[in-house]
């Protein structure tokens, strides 16, 4: 994977408009009696018309839950998600279902995520018959140019799963994402399960159709090589919580919270010399329980800059600007 970092600029102008909106979502699993798995506990971020947001932190973090709660393919406990100014959470049915004509998933398994038993111009053209976009020989040839346009053969329609490498798959469900014109696609670790020269490929066919179609992603990963590649800004989520938005650039150079810090520093570099040079930012300790997670900041069993009792275990930090568009939940963010 490259590791050159992503310099595509935004769309014109100094402020893109806001396609998606989370305000202070929070979703909550019960697992026993009186017992919650609190997966995602109040979650706020933005993300504008035609701009990557990367969405990294360690497994059991909340990455995908999140990504999902976007979606609505599963309802919030509490908050709200607007996309373009349609509050998502508060429609049902019918109504929910057209808005999902704009917002399209890519999902982690290109092998569990598509239907055996269906041909790939099945597959790809359900979205389009669902809603009754279109039939016969208009639908063959939208397939076909679907197929094209994600770099497959277009008389592969007629094949099924199975006749596909990891790679190949993956694309088919891009092209199954993009027949309904969709503004959003949450790319849930659409990567991570093929092999590194095939990411490379992945990715830069996700970043062409961006500039073609005007997509925007949500790009969900624990890579952050691939993330820093493809993101213009990156999120990262500890135990339910954002603990720092910036931009790409700024949050590889100048991080402002140490999980963020230990995150970058566990990036293998290529150039042995390089690497054997490095110094490893070590967290000691698991993960706390998203059951019972620590009081006040989430991270501080765990931090190498932690001060207990006070205020890191008893104060939860917020997520506030520590500089012109970087934000971070940290008591001590000027010690990292």
């Amino acid at each position: 994977m490259a590791q050159a970092v992503r310099e595509r600029p935004l769309p014109a102008g100094d402020s893109p408009p806001v396609l998606v909106r989370v305000e202070n979502v929070v979703k909550h699993f019960p697992v026993g009696i009186g017992l919650t798995v609190k997966a995602v506990d109040g979650v706020s971020f933005e993300i504008r018309h035609g701009e990557t947001l990367g969405l990294v932190g360690e497994s059991g973090c909340g990455k995908s839950t999140l990504g999902r709660l976007v979606m609505q393919l599963i309802p919030v406990t509490s908050g709200e998600v607007f996309l373009d100014d349609v509050q998502l959470t508060k429609i049902h049915g019918e109504k929910l279902r057209q808005q999902r004509r704009q917002m399209q998933i890519i999902f982690q398994d290109p092998f569990a995520s598509l239907d055996p038993r269906m041909t790939v111009g099945d597959i790809i053209g359900e979205p389009l018959v669902n809603f009754r976009m279109m039939r016969g020989r208009k639908l063959n040839q939208r397939v076909q140019e679907l197929l094209r346009v994600v770099g497959l053969n277009p008389n592969f329609n007629n094949r099924y799963p199975h006749e596909f490498s990891g790679g190949q798959r993956q694309r088919i469900g891009i092209a199954r994402a993009l027949a309904l014109n969709p503004k959003l696609i949450v790319c849930d670790e659409a990567v991570s399960a093929l092999d590194v020269s095939i990411q490379a490929q992945i990715v830069n066919l996700l970043e062409d159709l961006q500039r073609e179609f005007n997509l925007t992603y949500l790009f969900i990963a624990h890579d952050l090589s691939v993330v820093r590649h493809i993101s213009d800004r990156v999120m990262v989520m500890y135990l339910g919580k954002i603990v720092e938005i910036a931009d790409s650039i700024e949050t590889y150079s100048n991080p402002k919270h140490p999980y963020t810090k230990a995150l970058l520093s566990a990036i293998p570099l290529p150039d042995p010399k390089l690497q054997r040079g490095r110094r490893l930012v070590e967290l000691s300790g698991e993960i706390p329980s998203p059951i019972h997670p620590p009081p006040g900041c989430r991270f501080h069993t765990r931090c190498p800059i932690a001060r207990v009792p006070t205020p890191c275990a008893e104060v939860e930090p917020p997520l506030e600007e520590k500089l012109r568009g970087h934000l971070a939940a940290c008591h001590f963010s000027q010690d990292v």
